[in-house]
């Protein structure tokens, strides 16, 4: 999937300025006339881990973005400044423009993965509550039922990379409200008459796990329980009601659909307002496609405003990102409605 989101990306260097790259969009990223703020904060990752290359500190540890405007159905540009180089790190500004207008301002602290800097030690942090016991991940790939986790995929009219994504959802269901658990592996298959095969565009890297920072599900209508197009409750509900209908199901993956229709009806939408990304390790995309635990959190919903912490983790446990997101969460008829301008 590394590469295949790099595809979409295709990062260039525009010639003159030593500091400004484009990128394109894609309908993968769509969701109504905008596109999804994970895919446009891996843009700005891949062009300031290449506007890094050959220097000191190549390795992006911190970033933080302002989305100041939704960014819409058009190519980008982002401009990189160096504000500071150290010893030991480098921090940068990027801004993401569309059309000459100002839509997200990035703050990046740039290091060297390779070089210690310091002490290391073990920690007993865990997260809490804890999640299900680990999958047994080759009995997953080979269509078996797992006791503890459902298996499926949403597939639908609006951001289509989903239909990328193998989910593994807690066989119980999502007993604290509030607090998401999943288990993603990234697709080749891209239809319905495929079983789910190895992703032979590539493994993960960092400027996926960039992405998937932002990846989530809509904790707004799990805290509400809505119901709506990507409320956990009711694509957990669809999963494990489409295992049961059928014994020939057990073990292979329920395919929720999505509709913009749906999503249309619903009477509030989430708006990323800054996320921030603190990237454990230089992840190898040559180590190939594994899973990922995604933990997503929301502590509260207030007024329109919610917090959102995330935690991503490999097979193994070992953490490689943590992630803070501010939400705001508005009606949702400014989302579709023909003939205005995306604002908030």
């Amino acid at each position: 999937m590394a590469k295949t989101l790099h595809k979409q990306i295709n990062l260039q260097k525009v010639q003159g300025p030593d500091n400004t790259y484009i990128c394109d969009w894609h309908t993968d990223w769509a969701f109504g006339i905008t596109l999804h703020g994970g895919c446009t904060a891996a843009g700005i990752y891949s062009a300031l881990t290449n506007h890094l290359t050959h220097t000191p500190h190549p390795d992006i540890l911190k970033l933080h973005l302002e989305f100041l405007r939704p960014c819409t159905r058009e190519a980008f540009t982002i401009t990189i400044t160096t504000l500071r180089t150290g010893a030991t790190s480098t921090t940068l500004q990027a801004t993401l423009t569309q059309s000459s207008n100002l839509k997200i301002l990035a703050i990046a602290t740039a290091i060297n993965f390779s070089t210690s800097l310091g002490p290391s030690s073990s920690s007993e942090w865990t997260l809490l509550p804890p999640p299900n016991p680990l999958p047994n991940f080759k009995a997953v790939e080979s269509n078996q039922k797992d006791p503890n986790w459902v298996i499926g995929r949403i597939k639908g009219e609006f951001l289509p990379f989903t239909d990328r994504m193998l989910i593994l959802a807690p066989r119980q269901g999502h007993t604290t409200n509030g607090v998401h658990d999943g288990w993603y592996k990234f697709l080749y298959a891209n239809n319905d008459d495929k079983e789910y095969s190895p992703d032979h565009e590539g493994g993960v890297d960092n400027t996926l796990l960039t992405f998937l920072a932002d990846a989530l599900p809509s904790m707004s209508d799990m805290l509400m329980r809505t119901g709506g197009a990507y409320d956990p409750h009711g694509i957990h509900s669809k999963m494990v009601a489409w295992e049961s209908a059928d014994i020939k199901n057990e073990g292979r993956p329920a395919v929720v659909r999505n509709l913009l229709k749906d999503a249309m009806k619903a009477e509030a939408f989430s708006n990323t307002v800054t996320l921030d990304v603190e990237l454990k390790k230089r992840v190898d995309p040559n180590r190939g496609n594994g899973w990922f635990l995604i933990r997503t959190t929301a502590k509260m919903l207030e007024k329109g405003r919610m917090d959102v912490d995330v935690v991503i983790a490999d097979e193994n446990m070992e953490l490689l990102v943590v992630a803070q997101q501010t939400v705001l969460v508005l009606e949702a008829g400014r989302k579709f409605s023909k003939g205005r301008k995306a604002a908030l």
